[in-house]
Protein backbone atom coordinates (compact mmCIF):
# COMPACT_ATOMS: atom_id res chain seq x y z
CA UNK A 1 0.00 0.00 0.00
CA UNK A 2 1.21 3.65 -0.83
CA UNK A 3 1.54 5.34 2.30
CA UNK A 4 2.35 8.31 0.90
CA UNK A 5 -1.24 9.20 -1.03
CA UNK A 6 -2.41 12.29 0.78
CA UNK A 7 -2.54 14.54 -2.53
CA UNK A 8 -4.33 11.54 -4.36
CA UNK A 9 -7.16 11.15 -1.83
CA UNK A 10 -7.63 15.07 -1.71
CA UNK A 11 -7.84 15.67 -5.30
CA UNK A 12 -9.95 12.21 -5.72
CA UNK A 13 -12.16 12.08 -2.87
CA UNK A 14 -14.44 14.84 -0.67
CA UNK A 15 -12.74 15.28 2.42
CA UNK A 16 -16.35 15.19 4.15
CA UNK A 17 -16.42 17.03 7.66
CA UNK A 18 -19.10 15.94 10.07
CA UNK A 19 -20.56 16.16 13.59
CA UNK A 20 -19.55 14.00 15.92
CA UNK A 21 -21.98 11.47 16.58
CA UNK A 22 -22.49 9.89 20.24
CA UNK A 23 -21.12 6.03 19.88
CA UNK A 24 -22.20 4.22 22.99
CA UNK A 25 -18.92 1.29 23.34
CA UNK A 26 -19.98 -2.01 25.16
CA UNK A 27 -17.02 -4.00 25.84
CA UNK A 28 -19.21 -7.51 24.34
CA UNK A 29 -19.03 -10.54 21.84
CA UNK A 30 -21.70 -11.86 19.78
CA UNK A 31 -21.41 -14.96 18.37
CA UNK A 32 -24.61 -17.36 16.98
CA UNK A 33 -25.25 -19.07 13.85
CA UNK A 34 -28.15 -16.47 12.35
CA UNK A 35 -27.36 -13.28 10.90
CA UNK A 36 -30.08 -10.33 11.79
CA UNK A 37 -28.57 -7.86 13.18
CA UNK A 38 -31.34 -7.78 15.41
CA UNK A 39 -29.93 -10.21 17.18
CA UNK A 40 -26.75 -8.29 18.46
CA UNK A 41 -29.10 -4.93 19.35
CA UNK A 42 -32.60 -4.35 19.95
CA UNK A 43 -35.11 -1.98 18.25
CA UNK A 44 -33.97 1.30 20.39
CA UNK A 45 -29.96 0.76 19.00
CA UNK A 46 -28.85 -0.41 22.48
CA UNK A 47 -26.40 -3.73 22.95
CA UNK A 48 -27.30 -6.87 23.60
CA UNK A 49 -25.80 -8.87 26.44
CA UNK A 50 -22.18 -8.54 26.34
CA UNK A 51 -21.80 -12.32 26.67
CA UNK A 52 -20.93 -14.92 24.40
CA UNK A 53 -24.00 -16.83 23.15
CA UNK A 54 -24.47 -19.63 20.84
CA UNK A 55 -27.26 -21.17 19.08
CA UNK A 56 -25.26 -24.47 17.34
CA UNK A 57 -22.58 -26.86 19.04
CA UNK A 58 -19.70 -26.29 16.52
CA UNK A 59 -17.03 -28.80 17.21
CA UNK A 60 -14.70 -28.34 20.21
CA UNK A 61 -11.66 -27.35 17.74
CA UNK A 62 -13.61 -24.47 16.63
CA UNK A 63 -14.94 -24.02 19.92
CA UNK A 64 -11.40 -23.33 21.22
CA UNK A 65 -10.13 -21.67 18.08
CA UNK A 66 -13.25 -19.03 18.35
CA UNK A 67 -12.82 -17.67 22.34
CA UNK A 68 -9.38 -18.05 21.14
CA UNK A 69 -9.90 -15.33 18.42
CA UNK A 70 -12.23 -13.18 20.46
CA UNK A 71 -9.87 -13.03 23.51
CA UNK A 72 -6.80 -11.92 21.16
CA UNK A 73 -9.16 -9.29 19.45
CA UNK A 74 -10.13 -8.00 23.10
CA UNK A 75 -6.96 -7.73 24.36
CA UNK A 76 -5.65 -5.75 21.29
CA UNK A 77 -8.53 -3.45 20.84
CA UNK A 78 -7.99 -2.47 24.85
CA UNK A 79 -4.66 -1.07 24.00
CA UNK A 80 -5.83 1.40 21.32
CA UNK A 81 -6.78 4.74 20.96
CA UNK A 82 -10.59 4.92 19.92
CA UNK A 83 -13.25 2.88 19.29
CA UNK A 84 -12.67 -0.72 17.16
CA UNK A 85 -15.75 -3.05 16.58
CA UNK A 86 -15.35 -6.32 14.61
CA UNK A 87 -17.75 -8.88 12.53
CA UNK A 88 -16.53 -11.60 10.77
CA UNK A 89 -18.63 -14.30 9.13
CA UNK A 90 -16.87 -17.91 8.81
CA UNK A 91 -18.57 -19.60 5.92
CA UNK A 92 -16.52 -22.90 6.84
CA UNK A 93 -18.39 -22.93 10.75
CA UNK A 94 -21.13 -20.89 9.43
CA UNK A 95 -21.09 -18.60 12.59
CA UNK A 96 -21.34 -15.13 13.03
CA UNK A 97 -18.72 -13.21 15.74
CA UNK A 98 -19.07 -9.61 16.77
CA UNK A 99 -16.92 -7.83 19.51
CA UNK A 100 -18.11 -4.59 20.58
CA UNK A 101 -21.86 -5.26 18.52
CA UNK A 102 -23.05 -2.00 19.91
CA UNK A 103 -20.86 0.59 18.18
CA UNK A 104 -22.03 2.77 15.16
CA UNK A 105 -19.61 4.35 13.71
CA UNK A 106 -19.44 6.31 10.24
CA UNK A 107 -19.55 4.86 7.65
CA UNK A 108 -17.12 6.93 5.21
CA UNK A 109 -16.45 5.34 1.67
CA UNK A 110 -17.70 2.08 2.53
CA UNK A 111 -21.06 3.13 2.15
CA UNK A 112 -20.37 2.63 -1.38
CA UNK A 113 -21.20 -1.21 -1.40
CA UNK A 114 -24.94 0.06 -0.08
CA UNK A 115 -25.57 2.39 -2.59
CA UNK A 116 -23.96 -0.15 -5.13
CA UNK A 117 -26.99 -2.49 -4.28
CA UNK A 118 -29.40 -0.44 -3.77
CA UNK A 119 -28.85 0.31 -7.13
CA UNK A 120 -28.47 -2.98 -8.64
CA UNK A 121 -31.74 -4.10 -6.47
CA UNK A 122 -33.30 -0.75 -7.94
CA UNK A 123 -32.60 -1.93 -11.29
CA UNK A 124 -32.88 -5.21 -11.37
CA UNK A 125 -29.30 -5.43 -12.48
CA UNK A 126 -30.20 -3.84 -15.74
CA UNK A 127 -28.15 -1.17 -15.46
CA UNK A 128 -26.93 1.48 -18.41
CA UNK A 129 -23.58 2.05 -19.69
CA UNK A 130 -23.20 5.28 -17.95
CA UNK A 131 -24.36 3.44 -14.40
CA UNK A 132 -21.84 0.67 -15.17
CA UNK A 133 -18.86 2.77 -15.86
CA UNK A 134 -20.10 5.16 -12.70
CA UNK A 135 -20.55 2.47 -10.34
CA UNK A 136 -16.87 1.23 -11.50
CA UNK A 137 -15.57 4.20 -10.44
CA UNK A 138 -17.01 4.19 -7.27
CA UNK A 139 -16.14 1.09 -5.90
CA UNK A 140 -12.80 0.69 -7.84
CA UNK A 141 -11.18 4.23 -7.62
CA UNK A 142 -13.38 5.30 -4.46
CA UNK A 143 -14.69 8.26 -6.46
CA UNK A 144 -16.98 10.60 -4.84
CA UNK A 145 -18.63 12.25 -7.20
CA UNK A 146 -19.51 9.13 -8.80
CA UNK A 147 -21.03 7.87 -5.32
CA UNK A 148 -23.11 11.37 -5.01
CA UNK A 149 -24.73 10.76 -8.33
CA UNK A 150 -25.54 6.83 -7.70
CA UNK A 151 -27.00 8.26 -4.25
CA UNK A 152 -29.10 10.54 -5.64
CA UNK A 153 -30.51 8.01 -8.62
CA UNK A 154 -31.13 5.53 -5.55
CA UNK A 155 -33.12 8.39 -4.12
CA UNK A 156 -31.01 9.33 -1.73
CA UNK A 157 -31.04 8.66 2.17
CA UNK A 158 -34.36 7.44 1.90
CA UNK A 159 -33.77 4.96 -1.43
CA UNK A 160 -30.88 3.75 0.41
CA UNK A 161 -32.46 3.10 4.05
CA UNK A 162 -35.86 1.15 2.02
CA UNK A 163 -32.91 -1.55 0.62
CA UNK A 164 -31.43 -1.39 3.93
CA UNK A 165 -34.40 -2.22 6.22
CA UNK A 166 -35.32 -4.84 3.11
CA UNK A 167 -32.18 -7.00 3.59
CA UNK A 168 -32.09 -6.58 7.56
CA UNK A 169 -29.99 -4.18 8.19
CA UNK A 170 -31.26 -2.23 11.11
CA UNK A 171 -28.45 -0.30 12.72
CA UNK A 172 -27.77 1.80 10.15
CA UNK A 173 -28.74 4.99 9.29
CA UNK A 174 -28.31 6.93 5.77
CA UNK A 175 -27.65 10.32 6.23
CA UNK A 176 -28.20 13.19 3.78
CA UNK A 177 -24.66 13.48 3.67
CA UNK A 178 -23.41 9.63 2.52
CA UNK A 179 -20.24 9.83 4.24
CA UNK A 180 -21.84 10.56 7.45
CA UNK A 181 -24.06 7.30 7.32
CA UNK A 182 -23.50 5.37 10.51
CA UNK A 183 -23.77 1.68 10.79
CA UNK A 184 -22.47 -1.70 12.44
CA UNK A 185 -19.79 -4.35 11.86
CA UNK A 186 -22.44 -6.83 11.92
CA UNK A 187 -24.87 -4.79 9.46
CA UNK A 188 -22.09 -4.61 7.47
CA UNK A 189 -21.08 -8.27 7.00
CA UNK A 190 -24.92 -8.76 6.35
CA UNK A 191 -24.68 -6.50 3.59
CA UNK A 192 -21.50 -8.13 2.28
CA UNK A 193 -23.36 -11.68 2.60
CA UNK A 194 -26.20 -10.48 -0.11
CA UNK A 195 -23.22 -10.37 -2.59
CA UNK A 196 -21.44 -13.88 -1.52
CA UNK A 197 -24.52 -16.12 -0.66
CA UNK A 198 -27.91 -16.87 -2.84
CA UNK A 199 -29.67 -13.45 -2.63
CA UNK A 200 -33.79 -13.19 -2.64
CA UNK A 201 -32.74 -9.02 -3.51
CA UNK A 202 -30.15 -8.91 -5.63
CA UNK A 203 -29.64 -11.37 -8.97
CA UNK A 204 -27.18 -13.52 -9.84
CA UNK A 205 -25.95 -11.11 -12.63
CA UNK A 206 -25.84 -8.01 -10.28
CA UNK A 207 -24.09 -10.34 -7.40
CA UNK A 208 -21.30 -11.28 -9.84
CA UNK A 209 -20.97 -7.39 -11.25
CA UNK A 210 -20.43 -6.02 -7.70
CA UNK A 211 -17.91 -8.64 -6.53
CA UNK A 212 -16.11 -8.08 -9.70
CA UNK A 213 -15.55 -4.48 -9.09
CA UNK A 214 -14.75 -5.42 -5.41
CA UNK A 215 -11.96 -7.57 -6.61
CA UNK A 216 -10.49 -4.81 -8.78
CA UNK A 217 -10.26 -1.58 -6.22
CA UNK A 218 -7.36 0.19 -7.11
CA UNK A 219 -3.46 -0.41 -5.50
CA UNK A 220 -3.17 2.03 -3.14
CA UNK A 221 -6.79 1.14 -1.73
CA UNK A 222 -5.80 -2.50 -1.02
CA UNK A 223 -5.10 -2.19 2.39
CA UNK A 224 -7.15 -3.39 5.17
CA UNK A 225 -8.94 -6.39 5.77
CA UNK A 226 -6.49 -8.02 2.70
CA UNK A 227 -3.59 -8.03 5.80
CA UNK A 228 -1.92 -11.24 6.53
CA UNK A 229 -4.16 -13.11 3.48
CA UNK A 230 -1.87 -15.31 1.09
CA UNK A 231 -1.15 -13.97 -2.60
CA UNK A 232 -3.36 -16.64 -3.91
CA UNK A 233 -6.86 -15.72 -2.25
CA UNK A 234 -9.32 -14.48 -3.36
CA UNK A 235 -10.57 -10.82 -2.00
CA UNK A 236 -13.46 -8.60 -2.31
CA UNK A 237 -12.75 -5.35 -0.16
CA UNK A 238 -13.93 -1.87 0.04
CA UNK A 239 -12.71 0.99 2.56
CA UNK A 240 -13.66 4.27 3.74
CA UNK A 241 -11.37 6.58 5.72
CA UNK A 242 -12.58 9.84 6.73
CA UNK A 243 -10.89 12.93 9.20
CA UNK A 244 -13.09 14.76 11.21
CA UNK A 245 -12.92 18.47 11.64
CA UNK A 246 -15.37 18.48 14.27
CA UNK A 247 -13.73 15.43 16.38
CA UNK A 248 -9.95 17.18 16.43
CA UNK A 249 -9.28 16.02 13.08
CA UNK A 250 -9.49 12.52 14.24
CA UNK A 251 -10.09 9.57 11.33
CA UNK A 252 -12.62 7.27 11.05
CA UNK A 253 -11.24 4.45 9.26
CA UNK A 254 -12.76 1.24 8.14
CA UNK A 255 -12.11 -1.91 6.20
CA UNK A 256 -14.85 -4.73 4.68
CA UNK A 257 -14.62 -7.33 2.31
CA UNK A 258 -14.24 -11.10 1.57
CA UNK A 259 -12.05 -13.84 1.98
CA UNK A 260 -11.71 -16.97 0.00
CA UNK A 261 -8.41 -19.26 0.13
CA UNK A 262 -6.64 -22.33 1.73
CA UNK A 263 -10.00 -23.73 2.25
CA UNK A 264 -10.88 -20.55 4.46
CA UNK A 265 -13.86 -18.53 3.76
CA UNK A 266 -15.52 -15.07 5.55
CA UNK A 267 -16.62 -12.17 5.49
CA UNK A 268 -15.26 -9.09 7.38
CA UNK A 269 -16.09 -5.32 8.44
CA UNK A 270 -13.94 -3.91 11.04
CA UNK A 271 -15.44 -0.49 11.93
CA UNK A 272 -12.49 2.07 13.79
CA UNK A 273 -13.47 5.80 15.32
CA UNK A 274 -11.71 8.52 16.68
CA UNK A 275 -7.93 7.45 15.54
CA UNK A 276 -5.30 9.76 15.71
CA UNK A 277 -4.09 9.27 12.54
CA UNK A 278 -5.54 7.35 9.14
CA UNK A 279 -2.10 5.20 9.37
CA UNK A 280 -2.91 4.38 13.14
CA UNK A 281 -6.70 3.17 11.97
CA UNK A 282 -4.62 1.17 8.90
CA UNK A 283 -1.89 -0.45 11.31
CA UNK A 284 -5.40 -1.49 13.85
CA UNK A 285 -7.30 -2.63 10.96
CA UNK A 286 -4.49 -4.90 9.27
CA UNK A 287 -3.04 -6.55 12.81
CA UNK A 288 -6.92 -7.53 13.64
CA UNK A 289 -7.12 -8.96 9.46
CA UNK A 290 -3.97 -11.04 10.49
CA UNK A 291 -5.29 -12.53 13.26
CA UNK A 292 -8.86 -13.30 11.61
CA UNK A 293 -6.99 -15.06 9.20
CA UNK A 294 -5.00 -16.81 11.40
CA UNK A 295 -8.06 -18.48 13.55
CA UNK A 296 -10.43 -18.78 11.05
CA UNK A 297 -11.55 -22.48 10.34
CA UNK A 298 -10.04 -24.28 7.33
CA UNK A 299 -12.11 -26.67 5.66
CA UNK A 300 -10.13 -29.99 6.19
CA UNK A 301 -8.28 -30.85 2.69
CA UNK A 302 -9.23 -33.89 0.07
Amino acid sequence: MKRTRAAVIRRRRLAVTVTVATVLLTTGVVLASELPASSHANHHGAASSPSTTTTTSPSDDASAAQASLVRTLKRFIATRHGSIAVAVYDGVDRRLLVVHPSLRGRTASIVKVDILETLLHRTGGHLTEDERETARSMIENSDNDSATDLWNRDGGAAGVRAYNHLVGLHHTAPNVDWGDTTTSAADQVTLLRELLHPSSVLTDHSRRFARSLMRNVEADQRWGISAGVPSGAIIGIKNGWLPVSEDHDRWAVNSIGWVRGKGKAYEIAVITQHDPTEEYGIASIEHIAREVWGHVSARPSG
